[in-house]
């Protein structure tokens, strides 16, 4: 018979999941938020479904979450839109950026996106018909980009710029002048900017958030990618939306409709709900997170395993080749010794603050537990 399988389906295909027993293993990588998701949120979707809201809405979402969304960016991020014609909403962020990506790119095309980085976005290009360019960032700079490096990395071919501030998976925020000097790279080169702002809420040690729409000459070639998953613990309920100048939304409805005719139509309820309402209740949460994440750090440095310090998201971005063993095999050690860790590539992982006390404090000393053996076995065999 036939292979039936294309060979873009081969160039991305992933390892089946397997039935792993990790009932006694500590998560320490987790993506998805542990606090408990407003009340207020979950009481307007009931009331939708107890109205019976049940049916398709229009491509681009109800008009009183468009213009929820529209009021937000203003209120929170000095970006004034029209709800009208410059948002579509989805299901969820990944079905954002992949049709973001369907209207963007022809085959051949290429994206660059800095790295590390989440890989979902290059197989999202890669099934786009696209290739995404890896433009590296490093340790000494907190993983925060150079126009430089981009501008270096930009071909004939290249088409757009992802920027992910703050970023999954090093926690680094783009400061407003990085950010400023990359406009200006994709202005003279004509390239769209997809800016990933998913992560907006999480942000620490003073660090600020910049939509990259609002900064001079960006508007018309930005196009923004926001999600209620990680900022309202709706990562199930699968809503997110695309912003961007009309043109753009209007080629990509046809896209998005392939893919989901339109975002569940409960979600977009609570999602109005939720972008209308104060965010003081976020407050103490994300103080919480803090407190994670300086744990994380405090663990780190007396093990001596270098990171970069995280100032936004909710993720922590370490070397453990410190520690006298590769990547893989710290990551099979971990597996050995209860952990769930991120595998970040290069000889790092990507820790998560997504996980309460005590079982963090539990966690982080089985860390270090875990590197003070594999040295302490390296030393009695030199």
């Amino acid at each position: 018979m036939r292979d039936f399988v294309s060979a873009r389906a081969r160039s991305i295909a992933i390892q089946p999941q397997t039935s792993i027993d990790t009932s006694g293993s500590i998560n320490l990588a987790s993506g998805t938020p542990d606090f408990t998701t407003p009340s207020f949120i979950i009481d307007a979707m009931v009331d939708s479904l107890l109205a019976a809201k049940l049916q398709y809405t229009a491509w681009a979402g109800i008009p009183a979450l468009r213009e929820a969304i529209a009021a937000k960016l203003e209120r929170e991020n000095g970006l004034r839109i029209d709800p009208e014609s410059e948002v579509l909403v989805t299901a969820g962020a990944q079905e954002a950026l992949m049709t973001v990506l369907m209207t963007l790119l022809d085959p051949g095309d290429e994206v660059l996106i800095t790295d590390p980085h989440y890989g979902v976005y290059t197989r999202a290009a890669t099934i786009a018909g696209g290739t995404m360019v890896r433009v590296p960032t490093t340790f000494a700079s907190g993983f925060v980009p150079t126009a430089e490096a981009i501008a270096a990395a930009i071909t004939p071919r290249t088409k757009a710029v992802i920027l992910v501030s703050p970023s999954n998976p090093t926690g680094a925020v783009f400061p407003r002048d990085v950010l400023e000097s990359i406009v200006r790279v994709a202005e003279e080169h004509d390239l769209v900017i997809v800016s990933d702002e998913i992560y907006e809420h999480y942000v620490f040690d003073g660090a600020v958030h910049t939509s990259v729409a609002t900064l001079p000459a960006a508007r018309e070639r930005t196009v923004t990618i926001n999600s209620l998953s990680k900022g309202y613990a709706l990562t199930g309920v699968r809503l997110g939306y695309v912003v961007a100048p009309p043109d753009l939304i209007h080629a990509m409805l046809p896209f998005h409709h392939a893919m989901t005719i339109c975002a569940p139509i409960t979600a977009q309820y609570g999602a109005a709900a939720a972008l209308n309402a104060p965010r003081d209740w976020f407050v103490p949460i994300l103080a919480e997170y803090d407190r994670r994440r300086i744990a994380w750090m405090q663990a780190l440095d007396e093990i001596e395993l270098p990171y970069a310090r995280p100032r936004g998201a909710y993720y922590i971005f370490a070397d453990v080749r410190p520690s006298g063993v590769d990547l893989e095999t710290f990551m099979r050690l971990a597996r050995e010794a209860g952990l769930i860790l991120g595998a970040g590539g290069d000889g790092c992982i990507r820790g998560s603050l997504m996980q309460a006390s005590p079982r963090l404090e539990e966690g982080l000393e089985r860390l270090q537990a875990l590197v003070r053996r594999i040295r302490a076995e390296a030393d009695a065999h030199a």
